[in-house]
């Protein structure tokens, strides 16, 4: 038997065993939300992805240690791709206190019709720089645009944009089992915690994804995976939650094919 009549055999019986796991897939893919929601997977996967560490900065925090961050250039950029620039960032509020500006920002995502989708709302703050010596403003417009961007940044967060970043407390647990890591039990007062453990790299369902793919090598299956659903990955090394919607993506165009 040739390569090419191998090729096809394996194919079919790749195809037979998917027709069995796709329903079973496709519920798996819908625990990300318990209700639609009113965007596609595409954009919620790059929604929940972590934040690349080329775009994670650090600076000195008050107190000591040190803060992460990242830019607004990154957030408009995130949400200009996820989005197609359908959004918009206003400031509803802003005042004084001592030495720093605050301001209440509210971001709205749109439809491709214009319409209000979703929307946020946070508190941003800047400290007031002055000139030295004295206790006259710098450029307190500056000052201004500082807080703004600090808004839209926690706006952005509660899409799920660098929340990683900018929610370190609360994803602390989760960045740990990301990389393999269980951490030690804390002592003191147990605390239930429903965390799920994501194991990346070991999960069956990314060996699942690569079966589903086309090529020898990791950069092959990757070249596939682009071709057939649109989006680039750097490797395999993705969670579970990843994996499980790239498998249903793929399903459901082999299926749709199928059916034509």
């Amino acid at each position: 038997m040739n390569k090419k009549k191998v090729r096809k055999v394996q194919q079919k019986k790749k195809v037979k065993r998917i027709k069995k796991r796709r329903s079973k897939v496709v519920v798996r893919s819908k625990k990300l939300t318990l209700i639609p929601a009113p965007i596609n997977q595409k954009q919620l996967m790059h929604i929940i992805q972590g934040t690349p560490a080329a775009h994670i900065y650090k600076r000195p925090a008050k107190g000591g240690g040190e803060w992460e961050y990242v830019t607004g250039t990154y957030i408009k950029k995130v949400l200009n791709y996820t989005f197609g620039w359908m959004w918009d960032f206003e400031i509803k509020e802003h005042g004084k206190e001592g030495e720093l500006i605050w301001v209440l920002g509210r971001l709205t995502i749109k439809n491709k019709k214009g319409q209000q989708m979703i929307v946020k709302e946070q508190f941003g703050r800047a400290d007031i720089k002055f000139k030295k010596g004295t206790k006259i403003p710098l450029d307190f417009g500056n000052d201004l645009k500082a807080a703004s961007t600090d808004a839209l940044k926690k706006c952005a967060s509660e899409l799920g944009i660098a929340s990683d970043v900018y929610g370190k407390e609360e994803f602390k647990q989760i960045q740990k089992m990301d990389k393999g890591f269980v951490p030690p039990q804390e002592d003191g007062p147990k605390v239930k915690r429903e965390i799920e453990i994501i194991q990346v790299g070991v999960s069956p369902k990314i060996e699942e994804l690569k079966e589903l793919l086309h090529g020898e090598s990791d950069g092959a299956k990757i070249k596939d995976l682009k071709r057939k659903t649109g989006i680039a990955i750097e490797n395999f090394q993705i969670t579970e939650r990843h994996a499980i919607l790239l498998i249903a993506q793929i399903l459901n165009k082999t299926v749709k094919h199928g059916k034509k």
